[in-house]
């Protein structure tokens, strides 16, 4: 019997079978509900992307144009024919146009101008050489370039007629002079002939108000061949000097970015073109006035009381942030002796003084000073408290006694919490700011920071959508 028993063989006890498949189902269910319970019990902190930002701060204003300027006069009655187109440039002396007593001039000159209409060769020349130019040197990204021409032809056009018109008046009177009643209207200086005249001719900058810049008020008077004067009639108008100024009203805000300039580069509404001013500001009756002074230009606008201009002031380009991403924190200048370490921690802070003894409050630092000194800021601090030394109780110093100020900042998103960094403010408007870092390693382009700023504190976990 005992044989038989010895003959038994024994095997070992069979383990459990593993399902992995279950375990990573298990595993994936834990994270599911983990996450799951995160995203509807924690706080939601919504991140943005750091970009690329351009601002450039122009101001669109309009201008009063004040020049130096006559207006001259006729001793004749009679139709007018000018000799001297306008935009042209006369000298002391030169006859500008002439007063048609009888009509006999102008019954001439009209005939003359219905048999032939032809330009001379030098004048088909200078036109064709004029257009030819323009063609080559072309550029839709420059289209106030075909104002230019425009205003080139018409000039040269203006000047071949009042040769014509000179030329017959020579031979009339040479033929037969008692046949002209022809009064000559000459410039009493040298410059820049005009057509037109307005009721602000002669205004000062001093004597410019808010009523000035009502367009309604402005009356105009054109002028051209053709039209009767009478003695003692505006015959036209003449600018003396190359030297101009636009004035402008002024807003307090305009005021205090153009405080510190002395010179400004504008743009011209009219033809897209710039030129250069110096600056100066005035106040009168309560309200500031922009005065831009110039020395070129004058000519392209002399026809224009009012012009629409666009001050090219900064251009500013940095890291393109939300507004809301944008915090504002106090620092408080910390002697080195209340700093420390709190227990085990490495963390810096200081000891808040309490009624029951002092509490430990640590702190971010933002910069250590030459003598010592911290800038920093931590939660839970009013002007109220007092920081104490670690080492003595009755060594102790009140927040309010210490230097203040203030920093900008975002909360950086890249790690899994909020990490408050620095930064310079270059311009902000109503939605976006443009930024950079105090320090350069601290804030990039393309990283995320905190959309919105407001209630979120220093080293938060993040959970973000």
């Amino acid at each position: 019997m005992k044989e038989e028993n010895d003959k038994i063989t024994k095997f070992p006890r069979r383990l459990p079978k593993i399902h992995i498949d279950f375990i990573i189902l298990v595993f994936f269910f834990i994270y599911i509900v983990f996450h799951a319970v995160s995203f509807f019990a924690g706080t939601h902190i919504p991140v943005t992307e750091v970009k690329q930002g351009e601002i450039v701060e122009n101001d669109n204003l309009t201008a009063v144009a004040i020049r130096k300027e006559t207006l001259v006069k006729t001793d004749a009655s009679g139709q007018a024919v000018y000799i001297i187109p306008q935009g042209s440039i006369a000298s002391k002396g030169a006859s500008v146009l002439g007063v048609d007593g009888t009509g006999e001039f102008i019954a001439t000159l009209e005939k003359q101008n219905n048999e032939s209409n032809d330009l001379s060769d030098d004048q088909k020349e200078q036109i064709s050489e004029l257009l030819s130019n323009f063609n080559e040197g072309y550029s839709s990204d420059n289209f106030s370039e075909v104002y230019q021409l425009k205003q080139t032809g018409a000039d040269l056009l203006n000047i071949a007629n009042g040769e014509r018109i000179q030329s017959t008046l020579n031979e009339i009177k040479k033929d037969a002079p008692s046949q002209v009643d022809f009064t000559s209207i000459k410039a009493p200086s040298e410059g820049l002939v005009c057509l037109s005249y307005d009721s602000l001719n002669g205004i000062s900058d001093s004597a410019v108000s808010d009523d000035t810049f009502d367009r309604s008020r402005l009356k105009t008077t054109e002028l051209s061949s053709g039209d009767s004067l009478s003695s003692g009639d505006v015959a036209f108008r003449l600018v003396t000097d190359d030297n101009w100024e636009l004035v402008c009203q002024l807003s307090d805000d305009m005021a205090s970015r153009l405080r510190d300039k002395s010179v400004v580069e504008i743009r011209f509404d009219k033809d897209q073109t710039t030129a250069w001013a110096n600056v100066s500001i005035s106040e009168r009756g309560g309200k500031k006035y922009l005065r831009l002074s110039l020395d070129d230009s004058m000519d392209r606008f002399a026809e224009n009381r009012f012009l629409d201009i666009e001050l090219m002031l900064d251009q500013i380009n940095g890291l393109k942030v939300p507004d809301s991403s944008i915090l504002q924190k106090v620092l408080y200048q910390i002697p080195a002796r209340y700093v420390t370490n709190g227990g085990d921690s490495k963390t810096p802070g200081v000891y808040l003084k309490t009624s029951d003894g002092r509490k430990f409050r640590r702190f971010r630092i933002y910069q250590k000073n030459d003598d010592g000194s911290y800038w920093a800021s931590f939660t839970g601090a009013e002007n109220g408290n007092s920081v104490v030394n670690p080492d003595s109780l009755s060594d102790e110093l009140a927040l309010r006694n210490c230097e203040v100020k203030k920093t900008y900042g975002v909360y950086l998103a890249n790690k899994g919490y909020t990490q408050f960094v620095q930064v310079k403010m270059l311009y902000r408007n109503d939605q976006y700011s443009i930024i950079e870092p105090v320090n350069d390693n601290e804030l990039r382009l393309y990283d995320r920071v905190v959309l919105k700023a407001k209630g979120v504190k220093d080293g938060q976990m993040l959970n973000d959508d």
